[in-house]
């Protein structure tokens, strides 16, 4: 086989990433229903250590393999740890022979230099080898993306791995120790107040006022679901409050996406904890399913997959400070020993470098809020 040139290896390239772009929006259209969708955002939050879109794709090709096996026990197992193949030897492990690994995204980055920095414009990109001018500063940037192949450790042999982050989930009805505190603690940090009242006096379970700055709460119910309540109005602050910025929606053109958001925001961070928020959370949510909420049926995708992306974004910068997230597994290999744990700051430039969904698939922004947002409400389920 003749060997590639560069130009037809980069057009091969681009057209594997355009391919699992377009499958993975495929399935995510396919099920952009309540309950089906959240199993998706669910996943996606395992994999903390991935970007969400990286995660979609892992889950998008994992069940594809699950529906074309009829026989339940050739099913491959649920994925709990990805990382790469030479990750895995440096582990002791061994990817067995014919295992078929899940294609992701890894970023492509190059050099850029600039004697100016503080000028945007100013910054040029460095060919390969070529050596900055005297005086110049050096940044890497990522500029596109690539196909890599990483694999569940269900497809390795070797010896275990220690300390693995496990969680049982709690019987239904209870509530983790110290969460409730976590999420009011939350909710004040973020300079709103809490106003527990009587059934019939809020009209719903829970409401924020954007305005006012007040989160109330139906306190005569039983405390889980008050506390699904609260997580739930948390997802409002932390998604679509004045303080979200450039993320904020617009709640009259997206009022079912910020329901969706929220809810999902709450039954992610509750399931992480072993909180059960299946019954109550799955009925919410498919009231708010895009397609009942007069959403363009050609953008169903695009906003299910820029939906599990702002609330991935939002589990992640609260997650490790509720009662047991340092305690949750991110689905990546234990680092080995003797290796620092990344800051969060140094998290945060990892994990710009590494938003490898941007390039191949183009989200559209949405609108931002009206001046004076309208509060937000958790209707009675």
């Amino acid at each position: 086989m003749p060997k590639q040139s560069r130009e037809e290896y980069l057009a091969e390239r681009a057209q594997t990433v355009e391919q699992l772009t377009e499958a993975m929006a495929d399935r995510v259209a396919g099920i952009a229903t309540g309950a089906e969708a959240q199993e998706l955002v669910a996943f996606v939050a395992q994999f903390r250590s991935r970007s969400p879109r990286n995660a979609m794709l892992i889950y998008q090709q994992w069940e594809a393999r699950c529906r074309a096996q009829e026989d339940p026990a050739q099913r491959p197992e649920r994925p709990s740890m990805i990382a790469g193949y030479k990750q895995f030897q440096e582990m002791g492990r061994q990817v067995r022979k014919g295992e078929k690994g899940y294609q992701i995204f890894s970023p492509v980055t190059a050099r850029f230099a600039s004697a100016t920095p503080q000028d945007a414009n100013s910054w040029r990109r460095l060919a390969p080898r070529e050596k900055p001018n005297p005086g110049e500063r050096v940044e890497s940037k990522m500029v596109g993306v690539k196909p890599a192949t990483v694999f569940d450790i269900s497809q390795t042999d070797g010896p275990e791995i220690p300390a693995l982050p496990t969680w049982e989930p709690l019987a239904p009805g209870l509530v983790p120790e110290g969460l409730r505190e976590a999420v009011e603690a939350e909710i004040v940090a973020e300079g709103y107040t809490l106003s527990g009242t009587v059934d019939g006096q809020t009209g719903a379970e829970g409401s924020t006022d954007f305005r006012s700055k007040v989160v109330t709460f139906d306190a005569s119910r039983a405390e889980n679901e008050q506390v699904a309540t609260l997580l739930h109005e948390l997802g409002h602050i932390k998604l679509h409050s004045p303080a979200a910025g450039s993320d904020m929606l617009n709640s009259a053109a997206h009022r079912g996406q910020m329901e969706f958001e929220a809810e999902t925001f709450a039954h992610v961070i509750a399931g992480l904890h072993g909180m059960d928020t299946s019954a109550s959370s799955d009925a919410y949510a498919a009231g708010w399913t895009f397609g009942q909420n007069h959403a363009d049926p050609s953008r169903t995708a695009e906003m299910t997959v820029n939906a599990a992306d702002r609330v991935m974004k939002a589990v992640n910068g609260t997650i490790d400070r509720m009662p047991v997230g340092g305690d949750l597994g991110t689905g990546a290999p234990p680092k080995p020993e003797g290796q620092d744990t990344p800051s969060p700051e140094q998290r945060r430039v990892r994990n710009a470098l590494r938003m490898e969904a941007q390039a191949p698939a183009k989200i559209r922004e949405e609108s931002p809020v009206e001046d004076g947002p309208r509060p937000t409400l958790r209707a009675r389920r």
